[in-house]
């Protein structure tokens, strides 16, 4: 059988494009001719893996393509089979060759302090509130140790010296002993009114105190959201220049309780002149019946209104407003979000009374068997000086116990003003473009934060902003 000769390629003529060829090693594909399929890889045999699929690899000069990242709080697109190439090496390292599922996975906030950038629940509050007086125990737990032992001082320096002899006979127990005169019961009764007098004042005075010092630790609780540790003197100088508006705060709380409990008074003693001119054997019974149910009234309403306006002191500090605008604020911040607002701050109550229940308790029953058992016959002197020592000890000891719970507390509402203005004004967007900034600039974070218009909500168009991109 003769073979037909190969003709030879044809050459292209000059002006005409060359024949189109196939692939490496194969012979020119003719005119009207499809190409041949790309060669199929071979298939793995049983028992081995197959070779991933490596991307095309960017030529020199050229950037490769990164896929896009999800933002916080949205779920990432399907990857395709293949290695993830999130974990490459980790993957590599568990032996895990196989191409990857593609399920989608959350992205979480992010946590550039003690809290997550978003809106909170109960245990970050009240975690929140401990990590951040534990990173800023100088500022916090140092100021309020200060105020509590001024405070506990002050009042027991009042008892004592104002009650002078008298005093120290209450202590000693001398009047269990025998039977005062008038004379004796007149004088301390004139010292009593002197001496709570003196404890009013002094109570007052430790309400403006604890006014200033709840808006100062709102500030190292805010800078804490965003890792930034606080000092003592850079605390105080931060809020110096809103002392003023906190004092008017405090004073303005002050006669408004004033003028509730004169109006209770008058009620009650109105309500028992009208109920008691009626003769009857169930008079006095009514009368103490109206009273409890008008007590009971005024004691919700207080709870109420005080729980409305507890974020006033923050407003002022954080927002840099006034008296009047401080107090909308915090109404506007608790609406819808009373009952929130309340069990929180209910719930951080309690578990401050049994901190210091479980600190105090045992000290005071160390005390009251340690004391006598060091002097068992103990003369009316040493038994002068043991209550003394007792008192002041306890003092001490409550003043600490004080200090921590303030702390908290004060963590605690801090916490709530920042979730509730996460909630409403989309507060975690500047928290986080801050946060991004990377830089402290020793201020309040949020300070130059616009406030909402008079509703207390941005509208739909215009807020929140843009994402952030941090550049």
């Amino acid at each position: 059988m003769s073979q037909e000769p190969q003709q030879p390629p044809l050459e292209p003529t000059p002006g005409q494009p060359a024949p189109p060829t196939g692939p490496a090693g194969t012979a020119p594909i003719a005119p009207g001719q499809l190409p041949p399929a790309p060669p199929v890889p071979p298939q793995p045999q049983w028992g081995q893996y197959s070779q991933p699929q490596q991307p095309a690899q960017p030529q020199w000069g050229q950037y490769a393509q990164q896929p896009q990242q999800p933002q916080w709080g949205q779920y990432s697109q399907p990857q395709q089979p293949g290695y993830p190439q999130q974990y490459p090496q980790q993957n590599q390292q568990q032996g895990f060759n196989q191409p990857g599922y593609g399920y989608n996975y959350y992205v979480p906030p992010p946590k550039p302090g003690v809290i997550p950038l978003r809106p909170l629940r109960l245990g970050e509050v009240l975690d929140g509130a401990f990590q951040a007086a534990r990173h800023n125990g100088k500022a916090m737990f140092g100021s309020a140790l200060i105020f509590q032992i001024l405070t506990s001082t002050l009042t027991l320096l009042v008892v004592l010296v104002g009650f002078g002899q008298s005093g120290l006979n209450i202590l000693g127990g001398t009047y269990l002993q025998g039977q005062p005169t008038e004379a004796e019961l007149s004088g301390l009764l004139t010292t009593g009114l002197r001496v709570f007098g003196a404890l009013a004042v002094v109570s007052f005075l430790s309400g403006l105190a604890q006014m200033v010092l709840q808006g100062a630790l709102v500030i190292p609780v805010l800078r804490a959201v965003l890792n930034r540790k606080t000092g003592f003197s850079e605390m105080w100088r931060l809020v110096r220049p809103r002392i003023g508006t906190l004092i008017l705060l405090a004073l303005f709380y002050a006669a408004a309780a004033l003028l509730a409990t004169a109006l209770f008074f008058g009620i009650l003693i109105g309500m028992l002149f009208a109920v008691g001119g009626r003769n009857g054997p169930g008079a006095n019974l009514a009368s103490l019946g109206l009273g409890l149910l008008i007590g009971l009234a005024f004691l919700a309403a207080a709870i109420w209104v005080g729980t409305k306006v507890l974020l006033a002191p923050a407003a002022i500090v954080v927002e840099n407003i006034g008296l009047l605008a401080a107090i909308k604020r915090s109404w506007q911040l608790t609406s819808r979000n009373w009952w929130r607002t309340f069990g929180i701050t209910a719930l951080a109550a309690i578990i401050a009374s049994v901190i210091g229940g479980i600190i105090s308790t045992p000290v005071s029953l160390f005390l009251g068997f340690l004391l006598p058992l060091l002097t068992p016959n103990a003369t009316q002197e040493q038994l002068l000086s043991q209550a003394i020592i007792a008192q002041v000890i306890s003092t001490f000891i409550g003043a600490m116990i004080g200090a921590i719970t303030l702390a908290f507390q004060s963590g605690v509402m801090s916490l709530i003003y920042v979730d509730l203005r996460m909630r409403r004004d989309g507060f975690d967007v500047t928290l986080l473009k801050e946060s991004e900034e990377g830089k402290d600039d020793g201020g309040i974070p949020g300070r130059g934060t616009p406030l909402p218009p008079a509703g207390g909500q941005y509208p739909p168009a215009a807020y929140p902003p843009a994402p952030f991109n941090g550049q």
